[in-house]
């Protein structure tokens, strides 16, 4: 996977529409449409790391289960995207891990592994979330556009855009994804097995704005902060992942390594 944080890419892209916005909209090419997706969603840092908490509860139609992940992201500029998932909850599931390379490549470390096994990306996490919903799909760097248009969703007047994978490791091999017409924010998607059958519903329900110090008064960055997979095979099945911690400090490389990936510490 290429980086996928670009700072103030969003911003730029409505700052540019607001200046022709009198005259005519302005439209984004397709590179920058994904980008501004993916913008919307990932958090950029200057010290090239990003660690995330997440909650996820998982619900079903007669129980509730509840887990907690820890997401360490490099973003440094001039290198490849590399995520790490660890589990912090429940406590069966603490020590399994999850490494996400730049080439789509994940591989899976368990207590009980004596290596990494690699698994694909469409590979269940917890509830109904996989690898690639929990770690963020990737839309610039694994799908193109095949088509896009205006349409309505919810009584609001949206941009629609079909996808169809690029990457050999994207856990989907085609989505929709509806977004805000004017920002770009994704609002919802449908992600799609290969054969054409609807998996998920992804709700972007939340975002939020991380207060920066270190950057130029007035700029803040945008995430996702909550979202909700509902699956579409099994009726009342549905998972809501909610981030709840950010840290932005650096962390040690050792932790993305593959080679020291599911090594006896």
């Amino acid at each position: 996977m290429k980086i996928g944080y670009r700072l103030g890419l969003l911003m730029g892209i409505v700052i540019l529409s607001l200046a022709v916005g009198a005259q005519e909209t302005t439209v984004p090419s397709d590179l920058e449409l994904l980008e501004a997706m993916d913008a919307a969603r990932f958090l950029d840092s200057d010290t090239g790391y990003v660690v995330e908490v997440m909650e996820i509860l998982a619900i079903r139609p007669d129980s509730t289960e509840e887990g907690k992940v820890r997401l360490s992201i490099r973003t440094k500029e001039g290198t490849e995207l590399r995520l790490r998932i660890d589990f912090l909850a429940p406590e069966e599931s603490v020590g399994q891990s999850f490494l996400i390379l730049e080439d789509d490549a994940v591989l899976l470390c368990t207590p009980d592994l004596a290596m990494p096994l690699r698994i694909s990306g469409g590979t269940d996490v917890f509830g109904d979330s996989t690898v690639s919903t929990t770690a963020g799909i990737q839309f610039a760097d694994e799908y193109t556009i095949v088509a896009r248009e205006e349409a309505m969703l919810n009584g609001e007047t949206v941009l629609r855009v079909d996808l169809e994978a690029s990457s050999l490791g994207a856990a989907y091999p085609s989505a929709t994804v509806w977004v805000d017409a004017e920002t770009f924010y994704p609002i919802e998607a449908i992600l799609y097995a290969l054969s054409g059958e609807p998996l998920n519903r992804i709700s972007y329900d939340e975002y939020g704005v991380y207060p920066f110090e270190d950057v130029d008064a007035g700029f803040r960055d945008s995430y996702l902060v909550v979202q909700t997979i509902e699956n579409l095979i099994r009726e009342g099945y549905t998972t809501v992942l909610t981030i709840s911690g950010i840290e932005l400090d650096p962390i040690s490389e050792a932790l993305l390594d593959p080679d020291q990936f599911c090594s006896p510490e």
